[in-house]
């Protein structure tokens, strides 16, 4: 369990009384909300316990934590439970209400969510990262906290502790006990690939006849960023500037891992979308390496329909071998936004 990290904070172990208890932050007037009107935390104190949940909904970190929040809110409502999620902006996209109205209903997301779109929330709660859960007792206290994937055993159980001191330990369902991720012989996996601005590393430019490829050995080139064509750089990401129909234009990433995924965005504008298609190794996927986001066309040529900002799963591969990932999207204006890999243990098919 990591330290709360408000400040002068004092760690404990598991189920230990706190030696210090710090009140909650309130939540900031006129950030707006979905699912539920303004909630203070005032009018929850004495009333309810509260997870609060910091939330990236193009993250594939907190959509395997979701089943889980989904599964607490579910089995505690009645119990006196409230789950609040946060979304804190990491990409300009996090800003829109309306998309992020659309990504929570299309992920089923019925707990309310606040928009921390000028970071208030992140900042009072110094957060760190996503998923972030904090736990919030009847009193308003921050009494346990924990920084990404796992450890719900341990979270559920401080969580019906503190439920208790509510409704009695005789009153409370069953436990959930979500599965915990596993975390040895996993293999490995290629770090996040941001892009655009983000970018740590520029993209190479790949000259026409690829003598750059040929000549380098793939297992040495993880991480590895190239584009060819026209694509426009922005704060979050690259936008294809150039007609597409011959498939000329495409970014490529070098690779580790069991899945690959990516943010991937349609033109700007009505109803828009657009193709991603797909390429490992220079061949088009198949049935045995493809993602659940995968389709097929007519020619059997492998490809992501992509009609709003959101992650797509592109590829599996069990064996965590190096590869090569193409991605050449059909529509003037398409954009990328970077790419996120998962070891063995990890790859799972997203909510």
């Amino acid at each position: 369990m990591r330290a709360l990290l408000l400040t002068v904070l004092l760690a404990a172990p598991a189920g230990a009384t706190r030696p210090l208890t710090p009140p909650a932050p309130e939540f900031p007037s006129g950030a707006g909300w979905i699912n539920a009107k303004p909630l203070p935390l005032t009018l929850l104190r004495r009333r309810k316990v509260t997870v609060l949940a910091f939330l990236n909904l193009t993250s594939a970190n907190t959509l395997r934590t979701l089943p889980t929040l989904k599964s607490w809110f579910d089995r505690y409502a009645m119990s006196q439970l409230m789950i609040i999620g946060v979304l804190t902006p990491d990409l300009e996209m996090h800003r829109d209400a309306v998309w992020a109205r659309g990504q929570l209903k299309r992920l089923g997301v019925e707990f309310p969510v606040i928009l921390d779109s000028d970071r208030r929330l992140w900042e009072s709660y110094a957060n760190e990262g996503w998923p972030a859960l904090y736990l919030i007792d009847r009193r308003g206290r921050l009494v346990f906290d924990r920084l990404g994937e796992g450890g719900y055993k341990e979270f559920e159980s401080e969580l019906r502790a503190a439920l208790a001191d509510i409704i009695g330990e005789d009153e409370l369902p069953a436990a959930v006990n979500a599965a915990e991720p596993a975390m040895k012989h996993c293999g490995g996996a290629t770090a996040d690939i941001a892009m655009g601005a983000r970018s740590e590393v520029p993209a190479l430019a790949l000259d026409k006849d690829f003598s750059r490829r040929s000549s380098m050995i793939v297992e040495a080139r993880a991480g590895e960023l190239a584009t060819r064509g026209v694509w426009n750089a922005e704060p979050d990401g690259l936008r294809l500037g150039q007609d597409n129909r011959a498939q000329g234009a495409f970014v490529r990433v070098v690779y580790s891992g069991a899945q690959a995924l990516a943010v991937l965005a349609p033109p700007a504008g009505r109803n828009p979308k657009a193709r991603f298609f797909v390429k490992q190794d220079d061949l088009w996927l198949h049935e045995g390496n493809a993602g659940r986001d995968i389709r097929f066309d007519d020619d059997g040529r492998s490809f992501v329909l992509a009609e709003s900002p959101s992650l797509y799963d592109l590829t599996r591969d069990p064996s965590g071998r190096p590869h090569e990932l193409s991605l050449i999207p059909d529509s003037k204006g398409a954009g990328i936004y970077g790419f996120s890999f998962a070891d063995s243990c990890l790859a799972a098919d997203l909510p």
